[in-house]
């Protein structure tokens, strides 16, 4: 697990024993919770069917537990790239959020994330969700496969892709016009893009800009992390015609 972090609106990093220790609330005619352990436990099984195997491991609680988030790392032993599989989820026992999971990269480097939202799966907390999710996570892993090579080609893109400090400035004041960064984490984009910690974004590319974002990011909750890098992809995508 990786160090504490300080999450926004009372979330917290969490264990899987803290997962589990959330009560579950009672099921109703309308609503049937998905234990948190159950929801990981499933995707934990389905993952090594498709070739990955899952090499860390984030969660994160918010509303005193009642939402949960996280984040797998997964390879499959074709790593050149310098990024590895990521598939974000989350789950409530509040109606909040439905189950879901979303697809994506994460850089081996720094552990910045990259999410994609073409494959998805969601399923509201109704009857028969412990009938139909195996097959959900089943359908949409499937789908990983599908959208991996759009990832490589748009990441490929943005590597070779060099971008001025003017059209730089304009997508920084893009993001905060999205509510894809607060313009109060402004100045650590700004920092993270002119001083790069890492030499791999040296290069003034659009790559290295979107890890500026991404780094910035990192430190926050898994949800901010997932949610954020949704939308900081559809921006890239839009301004950059990927």
């Amino acid at each position: 697990m990786s160090e504490q972090l300080v999450l926004h609106r009372g979330g917290w990093e969490a264990s899987k024993a803290d997962l589990a220790s959330v009560p579950v609330p009672e099921e109703t005619d309308s609503y049937v919770p998905v234990p948190y352990a159950r929801f990981i436990e499933e995707l934990e099984l389905h993952i090594p069917r498709f070739g990955f195997s899952i090499s860390a491991e984030r969660f994160g609680l918010n509303r005193s537990g009642s939402q949960m988030f996280g984040v797998f790392t997964c390879t499959n032993g074709n790593n050149h790239q310098g990024y590895a599989l990521a598939i974000g989820l989350r789950n409530s026992y509040d109606r909040s959020l439905s189950v879901g999971l979303v697809a994506g990269s994460q850089v081996f480097c720094c552990d910045n994330l990259a999410f994609s939202g073409e494959a998805s799966m969601h399923r509201k907390h109704t009857a028969n969700v412990f009938r139909d999710l195996p097959d959900l996570i089943y359908r949409m892993l499937s789908q990983v496969s599908t959208i991996q090579s759009r990832i490589h080609k748009e990441i490929a893109a943005m590597k070779a892709m060099e971008v001025s400090a003017q059209f730089a400035d304009h997508l920084m004041v893009e993001a905060v016009r999205g509510n894809i960064v607060p313009a109060s984490r402004l100045p650590k984009v700004i920092h993270a893009w002119e001083k790069p910690q890492f030499s791999e974004f040296d290069p003034r590319t659009a790559w290295s800009l979107y890890n500026a974002f991404t780094e910035v990011q990192k430190s926050r909750s898994p949800r901010v992390q997932v949610e954020g890098s949704l939308r900081l992809t559809e921006l890239f995508r839009s301004s950059l015609n990927l």
